[in-house]
């Protein structure tokens, strides 16, 4: 675990979007001390006045009394509205730039987090951060304040009875703050068991037909049971070390209430007490008490947050991957790879070892090979997704500066346009889809490239670019979502063309049909390299790679 004092650095950062609107919750909270206070004196005054403890006009002050009253509840409507508001913008902020972080950080072929224990941190890590920031630091900050205000206005009244309302909550608090540590395990712990749980959804609901062919729900529910228990059990916990933690500050609560109430009986037996200030001495305790009461609170908030905060800085511990300025080159460049070594970072075992080889200017060139050889490695070297261990990768061309080579890197990468392996649609509608690509693209444009990729089926569906794909393209059969994808990865207007496997679904006389549009479009105007376990890609090429 992250030390506090590091976790609130990190918090400290996290607020930056919102500090200005968290002031103004803050400042409204401050007025709303005055209008309590205020009402403290007034209740005063009005019974000193009714029992004629004091001269003055009871309609007069009643009045006050109900404008201070009006006051307060406009103050809480305020700070309610403004409360909501400030978490939507802030909770909004914080998940888009954390999903930004992750999508920009260093990818070397392997994810650092599970995406469901990141979508888990991204919607209830940041959900608690949110509230700590929007809610619980300006209300802390206004409790002390009024903690502050009321202790001296209740010293100002009964200086004796006060010290001794605020030791027996200092004890209390004390006493619950012996649980600390262990609360904040606890709350760590179910926070990786709820991101384990949301795996088990996630996993088995995108293969849902894999659980019924293979493993057996039961076997998944089972599992799940065995996770779900976990989070009761440490649950159960956490509620006892709670109980105990209450427990203290209910003590302390009541035994200042009593000592208050008793004291101002015993004063108006021997009239060294009025009722007026009896009255507003226990409204003063409350006051005094709610404060104290509402940091002990805030204590188990703030062990949940410090959780979340720990979390998300992991996410933005994440090494960003550097970017310089764009290289866009015209027309089609070349490839040149020239004694590149692979290995994972936490491997030793060189997938790629001494490999060079050539793509040159619009030509079309199959890697093939069995599976695991290293293809879809070479072709995430040659996308600047993964830097080689050894070696080099350089593309060449033309640029707005005339003849130029680069390392491939990340500033080489909108010149490669990508179909990988396997159905890549992503929920929505088949021109949403393809309009990730270029979002201004028109129907015609679309219309050309599903027709290039024989997709020319979309129009015969009854809402033709307009037909939801679902989750993973369901509604279309995989064949058909492999076509869409290339339609999709058509519209770019990188100068190298990719394509994974990207016939794998397709028969053979739609492979046939596709490949030769591939050609007779791109050909001479885009490199393009198809990696492809099947001997009809190789009849196309004008090189073949074999692994």
């Amino acid at each position: 675990m992250k030390s506090i004092a590091s976790c609130l650095r990190t918090a400290v950062v996290l607020s930056r979007p919102a500090r200005w609107r968290i002031l103004v919750s803050f400042l409204v909270g401050l007025f709303q001390i005055a209008a309590s206070l205020s009402f403290v004196w007034i209740s005063k005054a009005l019974v000193d006045i009714a029992t004629k403890e004091r001269p003055g006009s009871i309609w007069l002050f009643a009045g006050v009394m109900a404008g201070i009253m009006a006051l307060q509840i406009i103050l809480r409507l305020f700070a309610a509205w403004w409360e909501k508001m400030n978490m939507v913008k802030t909770q909004n902020l914080l998940r888009r730039n954390h999903f930004s972080h992750i999508l920009n950080s260093t990818w070397n072929g392997r994810e650092a987090y599970h995406s469901a224990d990141v979508v888990n941190r991204l919607e209830e890590d940041i959900r608690v951060v949110t509230e700590l920031l929007c809610v619980k630091v300006p209300d802390v900050a206004v409790t002390v304040c009024q903690l502050v205000a009321a202790s001296v206005y209740a010293v100002i009244l009964a200086p004796g009875l006060i010290w001794m309302v605020i030791a027996m909550m200092i004890v209390a608090i004390a006493g619950s703050r012996m649980f600390f540590r262990r609360l904040r395990s606890l709350t760590n712990d179910i926070r990786r068991k709820d991101s384990q749980a949301q795996q088990v959804f996630q996993d088995n609901l995108r293969l849902r037909s894999l659980v019924l062919m293979l493993f057996g729900p039961s076997k998944v529910t089972g599992r799940l049971d065995n996770i779900q228990s976990d989070i009761e059990n440490l649950t159960r916990k956490r509620l006892v070390y709670n109980v105990i933690a209450r427990g203290f500050m209910a003590f302390g609560f009541m035994g200042g209430y009593a000592a208050a109430f008793f004291w101002g009986v015993f004063g108006i037996n021997a009239g060294t007490v009025t009722y007026g200030m009896m009255t507003a001495m226990l409204q003063l305790v409350g006051q005094v008490q709610r404060p104290i009461s509402d940091i002990g609170r805030a204590i188990p908030a703030f062990i949940h947050a410090i959780t979340s905060i720990e979390r998300l800085s992991e996410i933005t511990d994440l090494e960003l991957e550097k970017r310089g300025e764009l290289i866009m080159f015209k027309g089609a460049p070349s490839v040149r790879l020239s004694n590149i070594g692979f290995h994972y970072p936490d491997s030793q075992e060189y997938i790629l070892s001494d490999f060079s080889c050539e793509f040159p200017s619009g030509s079309l060139t199959a890697i093939m090979g069995a599976t695991g050889a290293g293809k879809s490695t070479l072709l995430k070297i040659v996308m600047g997704l993964l830097r080689p261990t050894s070696g080099s990768a350089v593309i060449s061309g033309n640029t707005s500066r005339g003849e130029e080579s680069a390392e491939i890197s990340a500033s080489t990468r909108e010149n490669f346009t990508y179909v990988p392996q396997g159905n890549t649609l992503l929920s929505g509608t088949i021109s949403e889809n393809l309009r990730l690509v270029q979002s201004d693209a028109s129907e015609d444009e679309m219309r050309k490239v599903l027709s290039i990729a024989d997709a020319g089926f979309v129009f015969d569906l009854p809402k033709g670019l307009d037909t939801a794909c679902g989750e993973d393209g369901s509604g279309l059969s995989e064949g058909q979502c492999q076509r869409i994808a290339i339609a999709r990865a058509l519209l770019k207007k990188g100068g190298v063309l990719l394509l994974d496997e990207a016939t794998s679904a397709l028969d053979s006389q739609t492979e046939h049909r596709l490949l030769e549009n591939i050609c007779k479009n791109y050909r001479g105007e885009k490199t393009i390299i198809f990696i492809s376990h099947r001997e009809a890609v190789a009849s196309f090429a004008d090189n073949v790679i074999r692994f």
